[in-house]
């Protein structure tokens, strides 16, 4: 039995409708979930812009001499690697009861912090010195050595010769933004934090994921024995 040609038009265009119909939500369906994703990937991107870090407490332990140019005060500072795991503390006296903690940090594009990059991911630091108020810089006590690479022994992420190059170029960054920025460096600058250090008080120096440091009071129960 042969249908009439209008019935087999008809049901043809039924056919090509339904199927445009499934196309069309299926490209739908596939702009939304991209939508989604893309929306995902933004929020973890700012998420990890605002990202701190710690990178070491300072718990004073004494002080002689009150205050001012007499003074002199005592503590330890336990620094922790890129990992959070603890260092071997160490005992410092500087001269006054203002300390200042000397670092040569990068800083990273924002899209190479976005995005989570094994060794851009967050800002860099190298903590040159500590030294008080009544202490030139030059006479202050070293803190973190550097390898024969250039990278920091404490600090180390493990990222091969782009790590090395990094720390190799700092002084190169700092006179030549064109040459930071083709390494995805956005600044490269010495930076020195202080505070008045309070005897029994803990401190607390962080580092931001597309920033510099930070130095802040703790609560005294985050004191590392």
């Amino acid at each position: 039995m042969r249908l009439p040609a209008r019935l087999v038009i008809g049901f043809s265009l039924l056919l090509a409708l339904a199927g445009a119909v499934g196309w069309g939500l299926f490209i739908r369906e596939r702009r939304q979930n991209d939508v989604v994703r893309e929306n995902r990937r933004l929020q973890e991107a700012l998420s990890r812009l605002g990202n701190e870090f710690r990178v070491a407490d300072i718990v004073v332990t004494g002080r002689t001499g009150g205050r001012g140019r007499e003074a002199r005060t005592t503590f330890r500072f336990h620094e922790y690697d890129r990992f959070l795991n603890p260092l071997p503390p160490r005992e410092f006296t500087v001269a006054g009861d203002v300390a200042y903690f000397d670092a040569l940090v990068l800083k990273f594009e924002d899209s190479w912090v976005g995005a989570g990059d094994p060794l851009r991911g967050r800002s860099l630091h190298l903590f040159r010195r500590v030294f008080g108020e009544y202490q030139a810089p030059a006479d202050g006590f070293p803190i973190d050595a550097a390898g024969e690479d250039g990278v920091p022994d404490a600090l180390r992420v493990g990222a091969g010769e782009f790590e090395r190059s990094l720390w190799k170029r700092f002084w190169e960054f700092t006179a030549d933004p064109d040459a930071a920025a083709k390494e995805g460096v956005r600044v490269a600058q010495g930076e020195a934090v202080y505070l008045r250090l309070e005897v029994g008080r803990t401190y607390r120096l962080t580092i931001e994921a597309d920033g510099g440091l930070n130095l802040k009071a703790a609560p005294i129960s985050t004191a590392r024995n």
